[in-house]
């Protein structure tokens, strides 16, 4: 396998990392609970799954059963992470930054929230999936050497 062709297995699967992180975003907004958790879970895999089709390995090639429960860890507390920010953090903050309750009123608190949770979760979708894509190329490079 070329560098070149690499780079461009390496683009089409960040590409992809890209389209489900903003579904996990938006899976986070959506107030039904653990829906979050379960469709970052359900995302992951899909990543991982799809990012070894691109690059033509096998899942037992670039990854041990360490590394899944690691990532399948690390994918629910990014979505407990979220959720907590979107719903205790920010009303908190701004509680404690307004004296009056402006806020409050017109749902901006809700807004602000979700946006920031949103945020959590495609930025830490994004990270998972481009550290897999990092750790498949380390792996094809040495096995390449």
């Amino acid at each position: 396998m070329t560098e070149q062709n690499l780079k461009d297995k390496q683009e089409k699967a960040q590409a992809l990392v890209q389209k489900k992180a903003r579904t996990s975003a938006i899976a986070a907004v959506v107030p039904i609970p653990f829906l979050d958790v379960g469709t970052d879970i359900k995302l992951m895999r899909e990543i991982h799954g799809e990012i070894e089709e691109i690059f033509e390995i096998d899942h037992d090639d670039v990854s041990s059963t360490s590394d899944d429960i690691v990532t399948r860890a690390l994918v629910m507390a990014t979505s407990i992470g979220s959720d907590l920010v979107r719903k205790r953090i920010t009303p908190f903050v701004f509680r404690r930054i307004s004296k009056k309750q402006k806020f409050s009123r017109f749902g901006l608190v809700t807004i602000i929230g979700n946006v920031l949770g949103a945020a959590i979760s495609y930025y830490l979708m994004r990270k998972l999936g481009n550290d897999h894509i990092d750790h498949v190329m380390q792996h094809l490079r040495n096995e390449a050497a």
